[in-house]
Order: C-alpha cells, then sequence, then structure tokens
C-alpha cells in the first residue's frame, strides 16, 4: 500500500501565512457553468472518522446500536443519536447521506480521498475541494480556502495560489498579522531602500520579492484579519458557540465566511475511537454539537444560509459490531456524510443501512457523487475539465453523478 508524502501537507499558521504571501498571482476566472445558489462551502471535517450509528444512523434495538438513545429531530422521521440535541432542532435543514460509501479503510488514503474525490494514486496529485472552489472563485485580497485546525490538502496542479491558508493556532495567527499590518510601512520603507539592491539582481527575483511584499501589505489591510478576532463577538455571541477549540474554530469560520472568503474547513481530531467509543464520542458531539448549531442558526439570521454549504464527514464510519475494549474500528463500507445550505434539501436521509448497520441496503453513493453534488451546488460543472501539471485534461470529478434528491 503506497503512502501519503506528509510533504502533502502545508505549514502551519506562520508557514501558511508566509507560504500564501509569496505564491504566484495565478489566472483565477470562473470557469463558465451555470448560475449557482450557493457561493462558499465550510467543511465540518471530523478527523479520524466518526461514528455514523452513534451520530446520525442509530439502531436502536440491535446489539450493534451502543450505549445511546434515538431522539426525534425537527425532520419528520429522521432519528438521530441523543448526543447530538441542538443540531436535533436544525435538522430541518440538513440531509444526512447514510449509503455513501468507500473503499478506503487506511487513515491518510480515506483523509486523501475524502478531501479530494480521488483515490490516491502516486506521481498523480489531486487538489483538494477547497483549492477547486478557490481555483474557480473571483479573485481577492485574501486567502480564497482557509484551513483551521489543520495543515489541510493541497492544490497538486491548481498551483500554490489555491493552497490552504493554513491556521492551526488562530490566536497566533491574529498575533502575527496584526504585527506584520503594525509594520506596514516598514514594508514599503523595505522597498524602497531595495532599490540599489534591486538594480544587481536578476528581474524574476526582483519581481518575486516585491509581489510577496505587496500581497502582504494586501492582506493585512483586509477584514480577514479582524475575523480571527473573536474578542471583538460578545460574550452572549461566544457562549452561543461554546468555549472550547470547537466552538471558536467554528465562530471564526462564520466571520471568515462573513469576510467572503470561500472555502472553510474546520478540523476536530479524536475520532479514531477503536477504545473507549461510546464516553469519547459523546465528548467529541458535545464538543461540535452546540457550535454546528448556532453556525447553521447564524447563516440564516444573515441571509447566508442559501448560499453557503455546510458539510460535515470524516474519512470513513465505524464498525456496527463493537470490540472488545468498547471501541468501533474502521468501516469505510458506509461513510457518514450531513449537508445542508446552498440551496439543497434539507429534512431528509438519502439512502439506509441493513438492520444491524453491516451494509447499505438498495442503492449506494460514491465519493465521488458527493463532490459532484458539491460541484453542481456551487455552479462548477462535475464534468468540468481541468489541466494538470503535464498538460494533460482531467475532469473534476472520477465520473462523480450527482445526488438528484437534494436538488
Amino acid at each position: 500500500m503506497a503512502v501519503i508524502n506528509r510533504r502533502m501537507w502545508l505549514g502551519g499558521a506562520v508557514g501558511g501565512f508566509f507560504a500564501y504571501a509569496q505564491r504566484n498571482q495565478l489566472d483565477g476566472a470562473l470557469r463558465a457553468a451555470p448560475r449557482a445558489a450557493a457561493k462558499r462551502c465550510v467543511v465540518l471535517w471530523m478527523n479520524g472518522g466518526p461514528s455514523q450509528i452513534d451520530t446520525f444512523d442509530p439502531k436502536p434495538g440491535d446489539s450493534t446500536a451502543g450505549e445511546f438513545q434515538p431522539i426525534s429531530t425537527a425532520a419528520p422521521g429522521v432519528a438521530i443519536s441523543e448526543t447530538l440535541p441542538h443540531l436535533a432542532k436544525q435538522m430541518d435543514s440538513l440531509a444526512v447521506i447514510r449509503n455513501l460509501t468507500s473503499s478506503e479503510g487506511e487513515h491518510e488514503r480515506g483523509q486523501y480521498y475524502l478531501h479530494t474525490g480521488f483515490q490516491f494514486v502516486p506521481g498523480f496529485p489531486r487538489p483538494a475541494l477547497g483549492s477547486v472552489v478557490s481555483h474557480e472563485s473571483e479573485p481577492t485580497d485574501f486567502p480564497r480556502f482557509v484551513s483551521i485546525g489543520s495543515r489541510g490538502f493541497g492544490p497538486a496542479y491548481m498551483g500554490p495560489d489555491h493552497a490552504p491558508f493554513a491556521i492551526e493556532n488562530p490566536e497566533q495567527a491574529l498575533q502575527l498579522m496584526r504585527s506584520i499590518r503594525r509594520r506596514s510601512k516598514r514594508l514599503s520603507l523595505l522597498q524602497d531602500l531595495g532599490e540599489t539592491f534591486d538594480s544587481r539582481r536578476p528581474v524574476a527575483m526582483v519581481q518575486r520579492r516585491r509581489s510577496m511584499v505587496s500581497r502582504v501589505q494586501s492582506l493585512v489591510s483586509t477584514p480577514f484579519v479582524d475575523a480571527f478576532d473573536i474578542e471583538r463577538v460578545s460574550q452572549r455571541e461566544r457562549n452561543r458557540y461554546g468555549g472550547g477549540p470547537s466552538g471558536r474554530a467554528c465562530l471564526i469560520a462564520r466571520r471568515l465566511l462573513e469576510t467572503g472568503v470561500n472555502f472553510v474547513e474546520v478540523q476536530q481530531d479524536g475520532w479514531d475511537t477503536h477504545q473507549n467509543n461510546f464516553r469519547r464520542t459523546r465528548e467529541l458531539c458535545e464538543a461540535i454539537d452546540r457550535p454546528w448549531a448556532a453556525l447553521i442558526e447564524d447563516l440564516k439570521s444573515s441571509g447566508l444560509w442559501e448560499e453557503t454549504i455546510v458539510l460535515w464527514m470524516g474519512e470513513f464510519g465505524r464498525t456496527p459490531n463493537i470490540n472488545a475494549q468498547r471501541g468501533r474500528d474502521h468501516f469505510p463500507q458506509v461513510t457518514p456524510a450531513v449537508i445542508g445550505g446552498g440551496g439543497l434539501r434539507g429534512g431528509l436521509t438519502i439512502g439506509k443501512t441493513s438492520r444491524t448497520g453491516l451494509e447499505i441496503d438498495g442503492a449506494s453513493h460514491q465519493v465521488a457523487d458527493l463532490f459532484a453534488t458539491v460541484f453542481k451546488s456551487l455552479g462548477i460543472d462535475p464534468a468540468a475539465q481541468f489541466t494538470t501539471g503535464f498538460d494533460s485534461p482531467t475532469a473534476a470529478t472520477n465520473k462523480g453523478v450527482v445526488i438528484d434528491e437534494l436538488f
């Protein structure tokens, strides 16, 4: 089995900032596509692989059910786990995809697959979903793709302009960007003082340095920087999102979307629950339940809900059978996903699993179908052709078929 090279991941807050500043400006023109309901997307990434049975596909009365009971939701006939009470009130706006399947049961390969829509092939890297959205969005003075809590997957042949602006520590990133903002005049002075130096250097080198300084100045002068300052938000509003890292990240994500960022990923770690699945899953659900619900409420109240896709997923699901350590193991055969906003239908379930959850009952959807659906909602043709770094045409999805029930 091939191992994904760690160099696919970008640096953290500091590295992500300067990596963005040094990127070459690439063509960001929009590809011709039907008019889209959605303009932006936020992915809530559950790193490690969440249990579908303990979240959005409960199996009451069966030996695979585990410790949690199902609860009714705002969507008639749609039950979810008791671990997500705040989200239950928002289920009339969300769709649960219960018949999504994957063939990748190893973490790094599964993460790659669910981030790109393609299985990993050595020597042929694929762009992350956020990179495609960035590539197909209008150019801005700030990043179009931001990853909070992780280093994110890269842009492959789409180029460094569409790599994730990686923020592993939002507080540190805010301090850094503010420090650079305060020193912006010094950057201009640096340009002036470098004229003599520049005259002795190759033109390309000079242009790269000037471009970097210019882009740093442009970025720190935008509202993008202030979106990370949640101290500006009232205590009451912060409390609605909860006090933990997931709450702060979701609040920042909302503020970035309001600023004009097209794609934000928020990562929550800890879902690899081979041991103590039920205690850990309850804690993880409690950490994301309130922030996710608050994010939906705020996008609705601000008028951004119909323009914003909210997608919850991880690299695979977890086994219905419970192991000797009271845990659940890797189970890509059923990979849970929940989606809403962006003009998509809510209050429904797509497909179903068997009574025990050990198999999909009836038709299934592939990972490429999920990507095709997101692209369609964003006005990106799922069959669009891109050009790789070796001048070969390649499609946006791997023959993905749009999930029509969502439209």
